[in-house]
Order: C-alpha cells, then sequence, then structure tokens
C-alpha cells in the first residue's frame, strides 16, 4: 500500500484548472496527479515513452494530449515535472504523518506527568511559581509577511474588488498570500491590479463571470496572469483588440513562439471560441487576427485578412 492512501482533491481549484480541458485530457491529469502523489519527491519524470506508458497511450496520442495536461506541470531543478499544489498537499499529509509518528514514540506518556515536569523546570522545586519572580511576558505574534492579520497590505483590497466574481466565495487568506510572493518577486501592484481588471472585462464579455470557470484568484496570482493583460485594455473610446495596436501590443505579439500561437488556436477550438488573446488580437476567424498565416493554414482555416493586417505582418 502506499504510504500515503489518501490523495486530497481541491474541487473549485480543480475545475478552474481544467475547465477548458477534454475529458481525455482531464482523466490524463488526475492519472499523473495520483502517479506522482506515490513517487518519492512528488514527482514525474521528464520521460515520453514512460508517461505515456503510465496512462496506457501510445507515443502519438500522448503527443496530442500533452500539450494541454503538461501547461498545468512545472520543472524543477532536477529536471522532474511537479505540481504546485499536489507538493503542498504532499507536504502538508506528510508533516502530519511525521507528527503523530514522533508522538507514538513516546509511548503514550501521560500528559499530566509532562505538565508536572514542565512546573519544576519553571517554578519551585515543589512545582509552584516562586512568588518573588516575575512570569515572563507573554510575545506578542508577530505579523507574518505571508498572511497578515489585517489591512489592506499595498494593494490588495483594491486586487480583491476588481477580481472577476465566481460561483464561490473569494479565499482572501490563500489570494493575500499569493498577492504578497508576487509583491516579493518585484512586481507592482498597480500592473497586477489593471490586470485583474482586464481580465474581468473579458471574462464578463464571454459570459463566464459568476461561474466555476473563473479561475480562482490565488492560482490566477500564482501563475502571474496578469502579465497576460499588461497592455490590453484600450482606453474607452478607442479601437479594440481589431484596431490599431500600441507599441505594448506589438511586442507582446512578437515575442509569441509558433508553439504559443499552436496553443493559444487548439485552445480556442476546443473550448468552442474562448480566445485568451482577445484584448490583443482579432480571433483566428476574424479578418483582423494576427495569428501568423502558415499557423492558420495548419489548422485549416482559411482567413482572408484585411490588407492592414497583411501589410503589417510583412514588416
Amino acid at each position: 500500500m502506499s504510504p500515503l492512501p489518501t490523495l486530497p482533491l481541491l474541487v473549485d481549484a480543480f475545475i478552474a484548472d481544467t475547465a477548458h480541458m477534454t475529458v481525455e485530457e482531464v482523466g490524463a491529469h488526475i492519472r499523473l496527479l495520483v502517479f506522482a502523489w506515490r513517487s518519492p519527491g512528488c514527482c514525474l519524470p521528464d520521460d515520453d515513452a514512460r508517461l505515456a506508458r503510465m496512462l496506457g497511450l501510445t507515443a502519438k496520442r500522448w503527443a496530442a494530449l500533452k500539450p494541454n495536461v503538461m501547461a498545468l506541470w512545472q520543472r524543477n531543478s532536477e529536471g522532474n515535472f511537479t505540481h504546485d499544489r499536489l507538493t503542498h498537499e504532499h507536504q502538508f499529509v506528510t508533516s502530519k504523518i511525521e507528527k503523530k509518528r514522533a508522538a507514538g514514540k513516546l509511548g503514550g506518556r501521560p500528559k499530566l506527568l509532562e505538565l508536572q515536569e514542565q512546573d519544576k523546570a519553571s517554578g519551585s522545586a515543589n512545582g509552584k511559581q516562586n512568588e518573588s519572580e516575575r512570569k515572563p511576558p507573554t510575545p506578542t505574534p508577530t505579523e507574518s509577511p505571508l498572511s497578515p492579520s489585517g489591512g489592506d497590505p499595498d494593494g490588495f483590497a483594491e486586487f480583491q474588488s476588481a477580481y472577476p466574481a465566481r460561483n464561490v466565495r473569494f479565499r482572501a487568506a490563500e489570494a493575500r498570500k499569493r498577492w504578497l510572493e508576487a509583491r516579493k518577486r518585484g512586481a507592482e501592484p498597480a500592473e497586477i491590479i489593471a490586470g485583474a481588471k482586464a481580465y474581468a472585462a473579458e471574462q464578463q464579455r464571454i459570459g463566464k463571470v459568476g461561474t466555476e470557470f473563473v479561475q480562482s484568484a490565488d492560482v490566477w496570482l500564482n501563475k502571474q496572469r496578469w502579465r497576460d493583460y499588461i497592455g490590453s485594455a484600450p482606453p474607452a473610446g478607442q479601437p479594440g483588440p481589431s484596431g490599431g495596436q500600441s507599441p505594448d501590443h506589438r511586442a507582446f505579439l512578437d515575442s509569441l513562439t509558433d508553439d504559443d500561437w499552436r496553443d493559444h488556436v487548439q485552445r480556442w477550438r476546443q473550448t468552442g471560441g474562448q480566445w485568451l488573446l482577445a484584448q490583443r488580437t482579432a480571433p483566428p476567424d476574424h479578418p483582423r487576427t494576427m495569428v501568423p498565416q502558415h499557423i492558420l493554414n495548419e489548422f485549416g482555416l482559411g482567413v482572408v485578412r484585411d490588407l492592414p493586417v497583411l501589410m503589417a505582418g510583412t514588416r
């Protein structure tokens, strides 16, 4: 039997992470979570042949599923695949087991005896506090930098207000922790809040606000999703994704590789038209899309582009 026979599943986070996947991709993801949970170090090998065998798939079928499935995993310093939330739960459960194991080694020592020994160590020989000695002051708990007890940690309240609503309560404690981690990495509150507002506008436009398809704020922050929306919100009354592009828009689009474009187009197809780059460029079936023509051809999209778009693509 596995030393950790029970795998916790955070339902809301799992639905948010896998809402865009097909049933087959979700099944592969769950099976990989189980294999990682049972493996030393809670990780998977960076070996496509082994992963395909674990899933009972052919190498060709695994190659088709891998982009969406492994987008939820990260490579560690040893070159293996890890999953942040799974690793956290693994460490938590392992810690509880170790504490119970350590308590068991005490042989069920009576608590009353332990309390008596503590009294003797801190007071007189008969176990009472010396009246001439003052009790040490109770230390004031210090506020953890990653979980403040209150207040607005550098703009977090504004971020929470701007973030789109889900079908469940906003998990403020988890989101605040991820917010402060992002700030430690150098992210500015203004850019995170601007990204949250752009994400909220996008979810409102596609009718996802208030549903489980809105990603939870802590996951959104952990994945640094605000970077996807930098410079994406056009001023009121100005052209949107099908109009003129700012230098930031152009620089972002130029930074996308062919594989990035393929992933976005594939996801657009699988989700029935949910285009994640809607704030930057029109979808693949629009005449003013900036998706490279050879990528469109790969997916059999015979889009007739507008002349300005064709000229922009040749520069």
